[in-house]
């Protein structure tokens, strides 16, 4: 047999699992509409007319251009000796018939034709995730040869080989870098929202953007084995695993449906021939029981409940791939949430400034003068912010980038560095003593800005928290479930956001794999384990949760085709919507499913001594408890969030920055709980504190504005 590799296999085998749609699946909505035109028709002939056998005729031509898909499968299961609720569905449509009233077994053939057509919908896209997971890295790479640089397949890259990566080029392939330095993005791996310094030594994967330098890699990894193609490998495993546990009514379906077919035939035939009763009145009875104990309500229990639901959600901005999902959430025990980009928005922001030898104004005018000559994250972070204060810059002269560590220029021919702690320990500067533990403990980037040996000020740098994440977290609280954050940001930044958003652990600095291991041992923890996450490096994470979230408004594409569940904005309170939905749901399903059960069993005691007629059964024990189940799944439409709709703008302001009309002194808006503080009454306070106290804990932090130079008072512009 021909191997090949894991990634091309990989590949193969989902090109394989692609079959054809047929004709009926292609034109699906050609049918069911004048299905249901032909099936109202029919009940309005019944209703206002004598013409039963017209109305019949009517509702067989419905089920004939509604059942195709249910027939199919139905023949499939039959042919694997399995009994399942297409086989159900079936028996259901053709014994409705037997007193004329197949209006509604062609109304629970057609919205169970639909439920199954808008779960497949919302599937068919994931089978696509992996394949296109494998494609972000690129299909060539430039090999260097004897000869110089050539553009080669990756799959024939070898480990050992030396492969060159220009700037703004993705890494084609696994490796560490043997030449030159450069910044990577490697957010679509490990979730990190700053792009990375390596040089020399430093390992680079497949799928990250190289930022602006050439550099050498040795390949430590043929295209395979990548980390890439793990991610890919480890999401095909998660989903195969996923268990699908069979429906309660299709495991009831097994004994309902055959007993209650040679139960009618046993009290149609037996009573006559053992006892020599009347005939005619067992055959009634035979009759009425078939008819009372026709599944269409016990059928419909589980599909209406459930169309409702994804209905509702879809409403809410929830998309969710089937009903199998739904019902999961109910064994949920735990939710695991990425942070950069899911809990924060993935923006960072200036924090604080400390000031030494110079104000703070004057800190952020020449840490920006120096940094619009810069392209890094960081760099621009701090850019916006002197243009949200309105400070003209300085000209810059030998500017200088020293990669990985810091950037340094002249101003008034005076030397001027800015950069991370490590840049200026190597430069030797005069550190002051005790601020970096503070700044650690708050999660920030601390920045520094200094000359001659001394540091002028430092400038903290941090994400800014989603206003949806407080309100997530201490819901699902109350809801009863825990929380964790799996993240690859640093562990000092995922413990100050855990602690924000009381959070009952935090784990940080994790690859993806790493991920998918802390995933797996959750589940070993807990009943049931969901991960909330947008990025790439959240796929596998994901696909083996027992239930995957994803953040549309953020997510990655391969993100949203692994997730189970899409919230479309990045309004978190969703995920609040969605378990409240399937709460609701799950119970409606089982409301409706014992309800049917005990009212068709004890209206089948009731048929079999004789208490129960044609019209009881067909009014009551069928029609009656069918239309009971549908207005009880149409309950789920009234769910509404108990958490009150904020709106963004009450919770933010377009103020930039605070001013000293009388010295001109200007400062960045200070933040709390992860976001700017918010102007109210004078003061500045926490924009936690402007929430209902119903719907979360406000924060009473507050501060003065009165201008700590001149102590006149402050305003916010």
């Amino acid at each position: 047999m021909t191997q090949c590799s894991n990634e091309l296999c990989l590949v193969g085998d989902l090109e394989e699992k692609e079959d054809k749609e047929s004709f009926f699946e292609k034109k699906f909505w050609y049918f069911i509409i004048p299905s249901a035109i032909l099936l109202g028709i029919a009940i309005l002939i019944e209703f206002l007319t004598q013409a039963i056998i017209l109305s019949q005729f009517f509702a067989v031509t419905s089920i004939l251009l509604s059942c195709y898909g249910i027939l199919k499968e139905a023949i499939e299961d039959i042919l694997g000796k399995r009994i399942t609720a297409n086989i159900l569905m079936l028996v259901a449509g053709i014994a409705s018939f037997f007193i004329f009233h197949g209006q509604e077994g062609a109304t629970a053939i057609l919205l169970y034709a639909i439920a199954e057509h808008l779960e497949e919908l919302t599937t068919d896209k994931s089978r696509h995730a992996i394949k296109e997971l494998l494609e972000l890295a690129p299909d060539e790479a430039l090999l260097k040869t004897e000869d110089g640089y050539k553009f080669v397949p990756t799959r024939e890259v070898k480990v050992g080989d030396i492969v060159g990566i220009k700037p703004g080029m993705k890494v084609p392939i696994d490796g560490k870098i043997v030449k030159g330095e450069s910044y990577f993005d490697e957010s679509a791996i490990t979730g990190e929202s700053v792009p990375v310094f390596k040089s020399i030594t430093d390992e680079v994967f497949a799928a990250s953007m190289n930022s602006d330098s050439f550099i050498d890699i040795e390949v430590i990894r043929e295209s395979s084995n990548t980390v890439v193609a793990k991610i890919a490998e480890s999401i095909k495993l998660a989903q195969q695993n996923k268990s699908n546990s069979e429906r309660f009514i299709e495991k009831f379906a097994r004994y309902y449906t055959p007993i209650i077919l040679i139960s009618s035939l046993l009290v149609m035939i037996l009573p006559p021939l053992l006892f020599r009763l009347d005939f005619n009145t067992w055959f009634y009875r035979g009759l009425v029981l078939l008819v009372v104990s026709c599944p269409c309500a016990l059928t419909l229990s589980t599909p209406l409940a459930n169309i409702a639901a994804l209905t509702k959600m879809a409403k809410e901005g929830i998309l969710v791939k089937g009903n199998k999902f739904i019902e999961k959430a109910k064994s949920i025990e735990l939710i695991a949430f990425d942070k950069t980009g899911t809990l924060t928005e993935g923006n960072l922001k200036v924090f604080d400034i400390f000031e030494y030898s110079l104000d703070k104004q004057e800190i952020m005018k020449l840490a920006a003068s120096l940094e619009v000559l810069s392209e890094h994250p960081i760099g621009k972070a701090i850019v916006h912010q002197a243009k949200q204060m309105d400070l003209s810059l300085y000209n810059v002269d030998s500017f200088n980038i020293i990669k990985g560590k810091g950037i340094k220029g002249e101003i008034h021919g005076q030397v001027y560095h800015v950069g991370s702690k490590k840049y200026f320990e190597d430069l030797e500067f005069n550190l002051p003593e005790g601020i970096f533990g503070d700044i650690e403990q708050t999660g920030t980037i601390p920045i520094l800005l200094g000359t001659n040996n001394i540091v002028l000020g430092v400038i903290t740098i941090r994400d800014v928290l989603r206003v949806s994440a407080p309100l997530l977290v201490d819901g699902l609280k109350k809801r009863g479930f825990k929380s964790a954050m799996i993240s690859g940001d640093n562990q000092l930044v995922c413990n100050t956001i855990g602690a924000c958003l009381d959070i009952d652990a935090s784990y940080g600095e994790l690859l993806p794999d790493q991920k998918l291991e802390e995933i797996k041992e959750l589940k070993q923890k807990h009943k049931g384990v969901a991960m909330v996450g947008d990025g790439i490096n959240d796929a596998p994470a994901l696909a083996l949760s027992d239930l995957g979230i994803a953040i549309g408004a953020s997510a990655t594409d391969i993100t949203l085709e692994t997730a189970d569940v899409i919230v479309m904005s990045d309004d978190l309170k969703k995920i609040i919507t969605f378990f409240d939905i399937s709460k609701k749901t799950n119970r409606t399903i089982r409301q409706n499913i014992w309800t049917s059960i005990i009212i068709k069993v004890a209206f089948a005691v009731l048929t079999v001594i004789g208490l129960m007629t044609l019209w009881l059964a067909v009014g009551i024990g069928d029609m009656g408890v069918s239309l009971l189940v549908l207005i009880n799944g149409m309950t789920i439409f009234r769910y509404r969030m108990k958490y009150k709709d904020i709106p963004i703008d009450d919770l933010e302001s377009d103020a930039k920055i605070i001013i000293c009309n009388s010295c001109h002194t200007k400062n960045i808006i200070p933040q709390h709980h992860g976001r700017d503080m918010i102007e109210k009454e004078g003061k500045l306070v926490c924009w936690r504190k402007l929430l209902n106290s119903d719907e979360l804990e406000p924060c009473e932090e507050e501060l003065p504005l009165f201008c700590p130079k001149c102590e006149n008072q402050l305003e916010v512009v």
